[in-house]
């Protein structure tokens, strides 16, 4: 049975963050983040695309989310879906799409055979459907632009990188101070039992992200927490914000799409993923087959 904490907000960006009884057990899992600081050479450029090669050579198992951005190679990418990536893992093939559409060769210093290091997860809840329903890399490309226009006449400012332009992790880096006040605001709101997070843009309930334990959650939390508050920043608006929703409604909206139903799909060594769609929500389960529990549930308003 999940609960929902009283809303935490700052600024347009409203967080309830979801707990559960204790007794889920899943694994120890390594996060993109830490392994690539961790781990040189994680990720592989292949010259595709849409394709890297990953290999885990640590003793615990790698967990990676669809929206994760990875920075370096000849483009940087984003994950294209959910991942569990077994320890000692050899080289394995996993989808991805390109969120930098002009370059095709070495940035400055950069590796251009491998990734230097994912901080940023795609903000865009439009960018993160393109991802994981049309496959579109068309459709990723114009989601991209889009939030880029969104994030530079909210700040008043061009939110692009002179040094590639059609970079979507430069854009990040770029206006990274803008969100200290989201930070400020919500970086210490979760509990050490929360286990995921459900966010307002503007008084609207926007998107929420549910893992298989604390642990995990608190891994993927600065992330999380940084693509909101992108999000936030882009939609700000002069317009009052739509009443937010009580706690009750809020637990009902987690479950709207929850009957609906599964197109399932299978991602060898071990990830099932599971997607639901209901007329104003999708949902994207993710499962390791080697345990019971999921282990993450996103679900995009739309």
């Amino acid at each position: 049975m999940r609960t929902l904490t009283q809303p935490v907000t700052a600024r347009n960006l409203t967080a309830w963050f979801v707990s559960v009884p204790p007794g889920q057990q899943i694994p120890d899992y390594t996060v993109l983040e830490e392994a690539m600081e961790n781990l040189t050479g994680l990720l592989h450029e292949t010259g595709n695309v849409n394709q890297l090669l990953i290999e885990n050579p640590g003793d615990h198992d790698l967990f990676i989310q669809a929206g994760d951005i990875v920075k370096g190679g000849r483009q940087d990418r984003t994950l294209g879906a959910d991942f569990i990536v077994p320890a000692k893992s050899g080289k394995v093939p996993i989808p991805v799409f390109c969120v930098e559409a002009a370059r095709w060769h070495k940035r400055k210093n950069e590796p251009d055979a491998h990734f230097s290091k994912s901080s940023d997860y795609a903000s865009s809840k439009k960018l993160r459907a393109a991802l994981r329903t049309s496959k579109s890399q068309g459709e990723v490309w114009a989601s991209v632009k889009e939030e880029q226009e969104k994030l530079s006449e909210s700040l008043g400012s061009d939110a692009t990188s002179a040094e590639s332009p059609s970079s979507l992790q430069l854009s990040y880096e770029k206006q990274a101070a803008s969100l200290d006040e989201y930070l400020a605001g919500l970086g210490s709101a979760l509990s050490t039992d929360s286990v995921g997070v459900v966010w307002a843009i503007n008084g609207k309930l926007s998107h929420a992200d549910i893992y298989g334990g604390p642990v995990l959650f608190r891994k993927v939390w600065k992330k999380l927490l940084r693509a909101a508050a992108f999000e936030a920043i882009g939609e700000r608006s002069e317009q009052p914000a739509e009443a937010l929703r009580d706690i009750a409604e809020v637990s009902a909206w987690l479950e709207e799409a929850s009957a609906a139903a599964s197109e399932d799909e299978n991602l060898p060594p071990r990830t099932r993923l599971s997607t639901r769609r209901a007329k104003a929500q999708l949902r994207f389960e993710t499962r390791d087959t080697s345990v019971a529990d999921p282990i993450h549930l996103s679900i995009l308003a739309q």
